[in-house]
């Protein structure tokens, strides 16, 4: 693929193709409200997320961020097939932390057609899983990531100019347009010319911002919450946790935290949480998620969810959003 010849006139925007470009950028807005979560009582409150944005998800390990990006794959995917737009809109889920069948689990199970779990037990009988892929081949959501199915075929490594190529070889080939963007996680990204894990995990989400702005796509990224976190009494990440670098909050148009608090306590524990009145039950798939930032809008909230990551299933618990006070 030859690569498309970069014009430095396309980063200058004089005050009359502004004015134009506004308006245009206005009437898409109008035409197309962008990307909700797909859970009533967080898009009461959250902006959509629209082309060009970082939207971050920060947890520690095994508290959800891989399922949360695929259940939120998923559910674009399926508004672009409401729309009839599957033969040229996509999903596009960028894989550094699992190679692609493993990932492609994410979106033939759930949904209640069988757990993540099970089949990684290789307890799906294979029936199921054959004519689920039948039905899947039309779910437009696309990866790109190593296979290991095409181990030892000279893939190169997934740096943030690698993966822009392949997007565009995606629209070339295919004459697709993503218009969401999910990479699964941040602190896993390779950057060229960084040798410090500190400096590479700094320059990250500044390199897939400017891929979704060039791509014309939102970005949603998974970023790992530091260690400490673990032993806060409250065990939430901050805005300061994600681990090694301050510029994911500081870069991303949108972030939000989360925990599970059944990877902490027992089943029936009874905790304490900022921004709830008395103690909170903890059960298996107890989910609190909070919005530490958005542009353009207030962005403290908090909300309790029912989140089971092995059948993807997001549910409220109390349609009421609450913004914390005094966060």
């Amino acid at each position: 693929m030859t690569r498309r010849q970069e014009n430095p006139r396309l980063l200058v925007h004089t005050p009359a193709e502004l004015a134009t470009g506004y308006v245009k950028y206005a009437e898409a807005i109008h035409e197309n409200p962008g990307i909700p979560m797909g859970v009533k009582a967080i898009d009461e409150v959250v902006i959509p997320a629209r082309p060009g944005n970082l939207v971050v998800f920060t947890s520690r390990p095994g508290h959800g961020k891989t399922s949360f990006l695929a259940r939120w794959a998923k559910t674009e995917a399926r508004r672009i097939m409401a729309r009839g737009a599957a033969d040229r809109e996509c999903v596009i889920y960028v894989t550094l932390e699992q190679v692609a069948e493993e990932m492609e689990a994410f979106f033939q199970g759930g949904d209640g057609k069988y757990s993540i779990t099970d089949f990684a037990w290789g307890r799906v009988d294979l029936d199921v899983i054959r004519k689920q892929s039948i039905a899947r081949a039309g779910l437009p959501i696309w990866v790109i990531g190593h296979g290991i199915g095409r181990a030892n075929q000279g893939a190169p490594r997934m740096f943030p100019e690698t993966i822009m190529a392949a997007i565009e070889s995606m629209r070339e080939d295919f004459g697709v347009q993503p218009t969401l963007l999910c990479f699964d996680y941040m602190q896993l990204f390779p950057i060229r010319e960084a040798k410090e894990r500190v400096q590479q995990v700094t320059e990250a989400p500044i390199r897939i911002k400017e891929v979704a702005s060039r791509v014309g796509a939102v970005a949603a990224v998974g970023a790992q919450a530091r260690q400490e976190v673990d032993d806060y009494n409250e065990k939430i990440p901050t805005s300061r946790d994600a681990q090694w670098a301050s510029s994911i909050h500081q870069t991303a148009d949108k972030h939000f935290v989360f925990m599970r608090p059944a990877a902490y306590y027992p089943d029936g524990t009874l905790i304490e949480v900022e921004g709830e009145q008395g103690s909170l039950q903890v059960t298996p798939n107890l989910f609190i998620m909070r919005m530490l930032k958005q542009r353009f809008a207030p962005g403290l909230h908090q909300w309790l969810l029912h989140f089971d990551p092995a059948l993807l299933r997001l549910e409220e618990l109390d349609v009421r959003s609450k913004k914390i006070e005094g966060y």
